[in-house]
């Protein structure tokens, strides 16, 4: 979370171009309350596939005052399968039922959770052979091993799916009656008795939250996956009006909402602790993926940022911004559609259905270079068919029209202040 605070224009879209870069990071793959040490190994990843940043498993983070409508979020078919194939649960909670998983989970950050079960076929008991491994079962204060991804390939092509429509996989609405198919929320809440864990090294796990999102409940719908894949959509409908954050913890900041995605492995860590070498104990700060894109940094501010923390943790945020909802709710989307990542406000007429086609996907981030209001910012190099470095492109855009906007806001500033002083106004 966090970005440099300068602010040019309000925009409706902001395409971060070509995430997509190989790297390294390191992985945590032990944590031991007992020592209050974590240990890591260094995992180099390609351009794209399940350990590269963001295009992997990644969470949804919310960070109040925020009411949310609706949330859905939407895959293409083939990596939705890939997602209910799957069978890993995460280290940090011994407190869970595991003899049948659930399709999906995100840890969401203290709004509102639900008591309906998603209605998924791979709910069927078809994990007779699986046995629990013991790590997970372990009592309060002994050391967590976290299971290692599953192998993949040196290099994962991108397929280029064609006529494909996006499914849903996962959906919230407040609209009475309330209920949730595909998402767990949760908080840092842990409490042993119910749901998550606590220790005094490392502080509360993630839990299950109470429909206030304010105390720890009971277990309800397992947290074993974030979302995988290049092509990931997530919809949400949201409010955020002014009022002080609940409770007496205010946290860092309070009346300061935030929307944001994780690599999932963080929240089954801790996303800024140290551990008592003053290592970091997640694989955050080394660099393996967070994308905030929509961000309030002070108390009362009325004007969302975008950052992406990339490989090596290096920082960077387009300096136009969203307009704060306030006193009404917007519809906002965040999609990947590789290699890049596009946040942006939609139609308050916008369905969240069940399923999108492709073409609607493409449509709705497409990128007009002469539109005011969709701001590219250039992340990696990529050369187009006809030789153009497209990156240095849009940097050159970018320019022209930061200079064109500072020469008219200059321009303005100083006719206001001539005509203030009733003096003769400067030459145009």
């Amino acid at each position: 979370m966090g970005a440099l605070s300068q602010y040019c224009s309000e925009v409706s879209a902001i395409t971060y171009h070509n995430i997509s870069q190989p790297g390294a990071y390191n992985r945590t793959v032990v944590v031991d309350p007992r020592t209050g040490i974590c240990n890591h190994e260094r995992v180099k990843y390609p351009s794209v596939g399940p350990l590269a940043p963001l295009f992997g498993q990644v969470s949804m983070h919310l960070r109040g005052p925020m009411n949310v409508s609706q949330l859905a979020v939407y895959l293409l078919p083939s990596e939705a399968h890939f997602l209910r194939k799957r069978t890993t649960v995460p280290f940090y909670n011994h407190h869970r039922a595991i003899e049948k998983r659930e399709c999906l989970g995100v840890a969401i950050n203290k709004t509102t959770p639900t008591s309906s079960k998603p209605d998924c076929p791979c709910n069927e008991d078809n994990d007779k052979d699986d046995e629990h491994d013991p790590v997970f079962e372990r009592p309060n204060g002994q050391t967590f091993v976290i299971p290692k991804p599953s192998p993949i390939k040196a290099t994962v092509p991108v397929e280029k799916r064609q006529g494909s429509n996006w499914s849903r996989v996962a959906y919230y609405t407040s609209a009475s009656p309330a209920k949730a198919t595909g998402i767990s929320f949760q908080a840092n809440l842990g409490d042993p008795a119910k749901s998550g864990t606590f220790d005094y090294a490392f502080g509360n796990s993630l839990s299950y939250v109470n429909s206030q999102g304010t105390t720890v409940a009971a277990q309800s719908l397992p947290f074993n996956d974030g979302w995988s894949g290049s092509s990931k959509a997530f919809f949400i409908e949201f409010q955020m009006d002014h009022y002080p954050n609940r409770g007496t913890d205010q946290g860092l900041l309070s009346d300061a909402p935030a929307y944001w995605f994780l690599n999932a492995a963080i929240p089954r860590v801790l996303q800024y602790g140290n551990d008592r070498n003053n290592i970091p104990c997640s694989c955050w700060s080394t660099g393996c993926g967070e994308f905030d894109a929509f961000e309030l940094l002070s108390k009362g501010a009325e004007r969302a940022k975008s950052t992406m923390h990339r490989q090596g943790n290096l920082e960077g945020g387009d300096s136009n911004y969203f307009k704060r909802p306030i006193g009404k709710t917007m519809k906002f989307a965040v999609v990947w559609h590789y290699p890049h990542i596009t946040a942006m406000v939609l139609d308050d007429r916008f369905d969240f259905s069940e399923s999108m086609t492709d073409d609607a996907i493409k449509k709705l981030v497409a990128y007009d270079p002469d539109s005011w209001t969709h701001s590219l910012f250039p992340i990696g190099n990529r050369i187009a068919a006809d030789g153009i470095d497209f990156s240095l492109l849009i940097r050159i855009i970018a320019i022209f029209r930061a200079r064109l906007y500072a020469l008219s806001f200059s321009s303005t500033t100083l006719l206001a202040r001539a005509e203030r002083d009733n003096a003769d106004p400067p030459l145009q």
